[in-house]
């Protein structure tokens, strides 16, 4: 059962089912045409006191057999408030709807409706059929099947075109017993059933409300012709067009219909969009404006609102083309081209030169203001282009231009090709170079020549032999070498194996695998503060820095001491202990992070000279309270081995005895072994457990009498 609930299907119409279904019907007869069933398409177009309703079956057969038996029209009105009241559809026909007999069709149709005359003709007009089916007979039979196709067309074509027809063809009936803003459900079927066909019952709703205007084509534009009009539009989107009525006016008031038959704009089957509708005025005068209109019909025979636009022709006839004589060069930057015309047209207006380096294309139009129509000559420079084509066009007053076949120029001296710009190079770990550069501006280049070589003074060697026609290029070098670099250069060559200039010296450094030589040492020399050494930095090219490790004989780890940079050869370490050998060594390190092997150690022991470094600020002050002198001072700097204090005591600085030994920790002494009234000289020195000593610090206190 076949339900349509859109008021904007799209009827079936004229040219669309001649061309796309009949055709391909003839191919394939029985995939369009499905005998024994058909459905019935329905839609309606309400109004606030009316509701059109428009149908048709859906194939050839089923028209037939429709039109003899006819279709009833029932309607319901539908309860929104409501949804489960029972639903009794109210026939509307008293009589099935079938098509008019010819005598009550003169009734009602006038003289000049052709589309009538079109309903008629398809529906009552003789239809040959025949008389067996037998071999002999076949195309007989397709051709009849083709006859039924063609008439059930044109009769649709007619249904859709004209209201007055549709209603005679039983296909249109129009519901006056209706209120405003009530809503109804339709169904059309045919009125009783048959063994021949059968046929779903069709469903439409109609709400009851005044219908808006048919909206007119949209995007209505124009191109110009010579001496014609072509017009296009697109349908509107709310509206489905069945076909189209242009009109034309040549001073905006009087308009003249222009296709007395709609313009039915037809899409083959296979075409994935729908094909756009058009118009070709070829009455026209060019640069005069017209007006124009055109109307779309709906399946329900009314016609659009218009859209509407003002079009002209225009002159697209090109003059006659120049004959272009052989171009000369007459100096060695300069070519003269001389050409003519066998007929010359009225609205020549002059010519243009044009030129380029191919025979059919790039021309470039080298005076932009057209010469006048009496000058025959041009004196050109000569481009940098081993080839040149030269062409000449007439040009008349709309612009129309007519070339004359191309001439070429060979130049008698050519330049060569720009030096290769753009250069870059790149190498991976296993030598492989890949090379870029620019594409040279000529059109005539023919490629280019690579050479290299491990040295920029050295000469560069060849690597193509034949002319290499890209602008990348792989090399393979050598890594495992002691060059670190390697240099190439690149020739442009062109057709006429003129080369360029060699470009600039472009260089890449190898990845380095080889580790720098190991640094040597010279000389070590000790003090009893510091170790001094020095020696010969690796002699590698590419040495970035130095690291100087040190360790204490007998220790297994180095430690690294200081970073220098290349070109250092000495260095003193004063972070040294007396009597300690230290070793020393260097690994080289290169600019792609290489490490160099240790180099051979070498070993300084600063010495000790015995001396220590003396106390500070020693005081000797008497204390009456306890009776006794209080020695006080400081060690700054205490060595990095066991030490202690030894104090002295006499009465004159120069017969100081030991007096007593105190532990390292201690930086005082109270002496009370004393008598009142002398004058005491107290010296304090340091000594270690390694021998060392260190120069007396002297001071004096004098004993109060009482």
């Amino acid at each position: 059962m076949k339900t349509t609930e859109s008021l904007n299907i799209l009827f079936i119409s004229l040219l669309i089912l001649i061309i796309a279904q009949t055709i391909q019907s003839q191919n394939n007869p029985d995939e369009n045409i499905q005998p024994g069933k058909a459905e019935i398409i329905l839609i309606a177009r309400a109004d606030k006191d009316s509701v059109v309703l428009r149908w048709a079956p859906s194939t050839a057969g089923g028209w037939i057999i429709a039109n003899k038996i006819g279709y009833n029209i029932e309607r319901v009105k539908v309860n929104s408030e409501n949804a489960n009241a029972p639903v009794n559809f109210e026939k509307l026909n008293s009589e099935p709807v079938k098509p008019l007999s010819i005598e009550e069709w003169k009734k009602i149709a006038s003289k000049d409706n052709i589309f009538s005359a079109i309903a008629v003709q398809a529906i009552y007009g003789k239809l040959f059929t025949p008389k067996a089916l037998d071999e002999n007979n076949l195309n007989a039979l397709k051709n009849a099947a083709d006859e039924l196709m063609n008439r059930y067309s044109f009769a649709l074509f007619a249904a859709d075109n004209d209201a007055v027809t549709a209603q005679a063809m039983g296909l249109r009936w129009v519901d006056k017993n209706v209120r405003e803003g009530e809503s109804y459900a339709y169904r059309v079927y045919v009125a009783q059933k048959t063994d021949e066909y059968s046929f779903d019952t069709a469903f439409v709703f109609a709400d009851i409300k005044p219908a808006d205007k048919v909206p007119a084509p949209m995007d209505l534009t124009f191109e110009s012709g010579d001496g014609n009009i072509t017009l296009k539009w697109k349908d509107n989107p709310l509206v489905k067009f069945s076909g189209y009525y242009v009109y034309r006016s040549e001073d905006g008031k009087n308009f003249i219909k222009m296709n007395e038959m709609p313009l039915v704009i037809a899409t083959p089957k296979e075409a994935k969009e729908d094909a756009q509708p058009s118009f070709v005025d070829t009455l026209t005068v060019n640069y005069k404006n017209y007006s124009y209109k055109v109307y779309g019909v709906t399946p329900f025979g009314e016609l659009s609102q218009s859209a509407e636009i003002t079009a002209y022709s225009k002159d697209l006839t090109a003059p006659f083309p120049p004959i272009l004589e052989k171009p000369k060069q007459f100096t060695a930057d300069k070519i003269s081209l001389s050409w003519k015309v066998e007929e010359e047209t009225d609205d020549l207006k002059g010519f243009v030169v044009a030129r380029s380096n191919h025979p059919l294309y790039n021309f470039e139009i080298l005076t932009p203001t057209p010469l006048a129509k009496n000058v025959f000559s041009y004196t050109d420079k000569i481009p940098q282009e081993n080839e040149i084509y030269y062409a000449v066009a007439s040009v008349d007053t709309a612009g129309n231009m007519a070339f004359s076949l191309p001439q070429i120029v060979i130049p008698i001296d050519t330049m060569p090709p720009s030096i290769p710009k753009g250069i870059s190079g790149t190498i991976d770990s296993n030598g492989v170079v890949t090379l870029k550069w620019n594409l040279g501006p000529e059109w005539n280049l023919l490629g280019y020549r690579i050479l290299r070589a491990n040295d920029p003074q050295h000469e560069f060697q060849q690597l193509t032999g034949e002319i290499y026609q890209d602008t990348v290029f792989v090399d393979t070098v050598n890594i495992n070498t002691l060059t670190n670099y390697v240099y190439y250069r690149i020739a442009a060559v062109n057709m006429r194996y003129q080369h360029s200039e060699l470009s600039p010296v472009i260089s890449i450094k190898r990845p380095d695998k080889i580790p720098p030589v190991e640094a040597v040492f010279k000389n070590v020399f000790v003090t009893d503060t510091s170790v001094f050494i020095e020696w010969v930095p690796s002699t590698s090219a590419d040495l970035a820095y130095q690291k100087l490790l040190r360790r204490k004989q007998g220790d297994s780890d180095w430690k690294m001491i200081d970073s220098l940079s290349a070109n250092v050869s000495s260095y003193t370490d004063t972070k040294v202990e007396k009597t300690i050998t230290y070793e020393y060594t260097i690994i080289s390190v290169d600019s792609s992070g290489l490490k160099s092997p240790f180099a051979f150690p070498v070993f300084g022991r600063p010495y000790d000279t015995g001396r220590r470094e003396s106390v500070a600020k020693l005081t000797a002050k008497y204390d009456d309270n306890t009776s006794s002198v209080i020695l006080n001072w400081d060690y700054l700097n205490p060595p990095n081995e066991k030490y202690w204090f030894v104090i002295y005591r006499g009465t004159d600085n120069n017969k100081l005895m030991e007096l007593k030994s105190v532990d390292g920790a201690n930086k005082s002494y109270s002496d009370k072994e004393i008598v009142k009234g002398k004058k005491y000289f107290y010296a304090v020195s340091v000594m270690t457990s390694m021998g060392g000593v260190s120069d007396k610090v002297v001071t004096a206190v004098t004993i109060p009498e009482k």
